[in-house]
């Protein structure tokens, strides 16, 4: 009767730490590799950027968020972990009410739906 839904699973703080080191760029790849061999947790984490704007990022400060590439929250691959900050966030996932009705046609509450329009590169004008 009812369909049940993909529950939403976070990213493990293993996966969370190498997409920051990996979208740290040449800063946090010495440390990536260290982290990985060792399984030590590092002290201090390099600043990072965001996969779309490019904006600066630090650790901790909740600038930003972990966001499923494909949309699929069930799906916690490291290869769908995307590091964005919350302005480009808030831009490229878009939400939708729906109302729910009963079996006779009466409004019984709503639904909130996420739609998103994907981090797609935009080509550039010449």
């Amino acid at each position: 009767m009812w369909e049940k839904q993909k529950q939403r699973k976070p990213f493990s703080i293993k996966t969370k730490r190498i997409e920051w080191l990996t979208a740290a760029g040449e800063g946090g790849k010495n440390i990536l590799l260290e982290y990985l061999r060792d399984r030590k947790i590092p002290t201090q984490l390099p600043t990072s950027k965001c996969r779309v704007c490019k904006r600066i990022l630090t650790w901790k400060d909740g600038t930003y968020d972990f966001d499923h590439r494909d949309n699929n929250q069930a799906n916690n691959s490291q290869s769908n972990c995307h590091l964005v900050c919350k302005i480009c966030h808030g831009k490229y996932t878009k939400t939708k009410r729906i109302k729910e009705k009963n079996i006779f046609g009466e409004v019984i509450g709503h639904k909130t739906i996420k739609l998103k329009s994907g981090y797609k590169k935009v080509a550039k004008k010449l």
